[in-house]
């Protein structure tokens, strides 16, 4: 092939080497001054004869030069078994060692389609998968098990592909035996199991005993636990050193290990010190069997846990008491813990309002579980309290809640100290006076109007809203229009009491004041429609209303009636 096209093959090579982490055809094109076809059908013809390889990535096919070793070296130095085919599957190379294996000569083998030679015992799906990859340009290492008469046989198979004598792709699958290999991890994992159990049980109290509840063996380290010599226990029932009434539910317990052996059972119980004082232990069951696999008894590991229960007790009660205090209280409480910050307590009314349970929050930094806006909320001031283990109000914080928007809150932050006088807690409580704040700017609001609607009175008094609808109407102007008492309201004033022929001149005018947010100081004469088609002269003035957050909430307008002909 070289003797061809010896330049452009030798100068493709000698970018690729320049280039070890690959090509594109594009760049090797460009590199080489060649149009892309050509570069492809060049690179086509030395990936044939093995001197390049090719990988794809999505679309992208990128190309190396070649790094496999060549196939008569590979089947000269392999002491695995190893067979080649081609393409089609048809075995091509077998080496000594799998002709062995098979109890084939190489003639049944070679030139014979995989599958219908002695190699067919190794037509395997993920074997022929992992050719049809090699195929491709993708090597692969599994490993796989057979059966056989004698028993189970585990292989390690590699498939590399390669290139035929011919030039044409091929690959090679070795298969390496590692049955003796596997042997020993299980039986290795099998004896550290029982070493370890014997290590980690060492410190605690060891007892055999046999399937009829009697102790057969009996540690020096029960004395410590019980105040037994060994052998005054041995030979004995376990129940004889059991209160009667947890008997039942003892037995019953330790006899479910026998459902999960390696696993055991973990019992509590309750025993009888040698001086009449219960002990609290803690017992970790397991069933234990003979060659023949019969049931012979259990293999027990007794620990005291009398103080850890001394300790449980004391957490319980703890908690019992935090929980009395803040858990049903209608504020939201949360507690800090000063060293790391991490949350420790949230009670229910915080958990309802802020979408989290305590469980979920315990032992997590607030940014774990909050925004960082929210958490500036809930944590603040928290570093003056650090500083000077005081007490603080912050009466009113605006914050946005998740799944609920935005809130007002009051909140109360209470340093606990330990009994040693060491700060260890932030206690905040959190109260939502949203609808507090909001009431007051509410009444706030109505106060003014009904201020202004007084400066006015005696007169048509109206509060027009920005889009035209009247909001108020006081009682004489409804009389003054010919309404009943609230019938105006709601509808729009433009359409209902402006006369036609003024009615768009002033609704443009009554918008544009809106927008520069003032009315000329000045009464003004006109007419009003009455409801019964009437026109009403009248004198008016007008006045802004301005809503909470500045911005025009309306207009005021009071109006008096003119006498006839005026």
């Amino acid at each position: 092939m070289h003797g061809v096209f010896p330049q452009e093959l030798t100068r493709i090579c000698d970018v690729l080497r320049e280039n070890p982490k690959g090509m594109a055809v594009r760049d090797i094109a460009d590199a080489i001054g060649m149009n892309r076809n050509t570069a492809s059908r060049y690179l086509d013809m030395l990936r044939v004869a093995g001197q390049v390889e090719m990988k794809t990535y999505g679309k992208a096919k990128v190309f190396y030069i070649s790094q496999r070793m060549p196939i008569s070296a590979m089947m000269d130095c392999a002491v695995d078994m190893v067979f080649v085919v081609d393409s089609t599957l048809t075995v091509v190379e077998a080496n000594d060692t799998i002709c062995t294996f098979l109890g084939g000569c190489r003639d049944e083998i070679l030139g014979h389609p995989m599958r219908e030679s002695p190699l067919g015992a190794f037509d395997h799906p993920l074997i022929v998968g992992r050719i049809g990859d090699a195929m491709e340009g993708k090597s692969s290492t599994d490993e796989l098990r057979y059966m056989r008469v004698d028993g189970e046989i585990f292989f390690r198979v590699k498939t590399i592909p390669t290139v035929l004598n011919s030039g044409l792709p091929g690959v090679a699958v070795v298969m390496e035996d590692i049955t003796g290999q596997k042997v020993a991890e299980e039986a290795l994992r099998e004896s550290e199991l029982k070493f370890r159990t014997l290590v980690e049980d060492v410190s605690d109290a060891i007892w055999i005993i046999g399937d009829d509840w009697t102790f057969s063996y009996v540690s020096p380290r029960t004395e410590e636990i019980l105040g037994y010599l060994p052998e005054r226990m041995e030979e004995k029932s376990l129940f004889s050193f059991i209160p009667e009434t947890g008997r039942a539910a003892t037995r019953e317990a330790i006899a479910a290990s026998r459902d999960s052996p390696r696993r055991g059972a973990v019992v509590s119980l309750s025993m009888r010190h040698a001086d009449g004082h219960p002990v609290e232990v803690e017992v970790s069951a397991s069933p234990r069997y003979d060659l023949l696999g019969s049931f012979t008894g259990y293999r027990m590991v007794c620990r005291d846990v009398s103080e850890r229960r001394v300790q449980e007790q004391r957490l319980l009660q703890w908690k019992s008491f935090l929980f009395s205090i803040v858990q049903n209280i209608p504020a939201k409480v949360l507690v800090t813990n000063v060293d790391d910050r991490s949350l420790v307590f949230a009670n229910r009314s915080f958990e309802e309002m802020f979408g989290v349970s305590s469980d979920t929050v315990v032992g997590k930094q607030c940014t774990d579980i909050f925004t960082p806006d929210l958490c500036r909320v809930l944590l603040c001031r928290d570093e003056e309290i650090l500083q000077s283990g005081i007490e603080v109000d912050v009466p009113e914080v605006v914050t946005d809640v998740p799944g609920i928007g935005e809130r007002v809150l009051w909140i109360k932050k209470i340093p606990i100290f330990s009994d040693k006088g060491d700060l260890r807690y932030i206690l905040g409580i959190y109260r939502d006076v949203t609808d507090t704040v909001r009431n007051e700017q509410r009444i706030r609001a109505e106060r003014d109007q009904a201020q202004q609607s007084l400066d006015a009175a005696g007169a048509l008094i109206a509060v027009v809203a920005p889009d035209g609808t009247i909001r108020t109407m006081n009682r004489r102007g409804s009389e003054m229009l010919g309404y009943p008492a609230d019938g105006l309201i709601g509808r729009n004033w433009f359409d209902t009491v402006v006369p036609p022929h003024s009615r768009e001149v002033l609704r443009r005018r009554f918008f544009a004041v809106l927008q520069n947010g003032s009315f000329p100081a000045v009464s003004e004469s006109g007419h009003l429609l009455s409801a019964d088609g009437r026109l009403v002269a009248v004198a008016w003035q007008n006045a802004m209303l301005p809503g909470e957050d500045g911005t025009p909430a309306g207009v005021v307008t009071s109006a008096q009636p003119l006498p006839d002909g005026v």
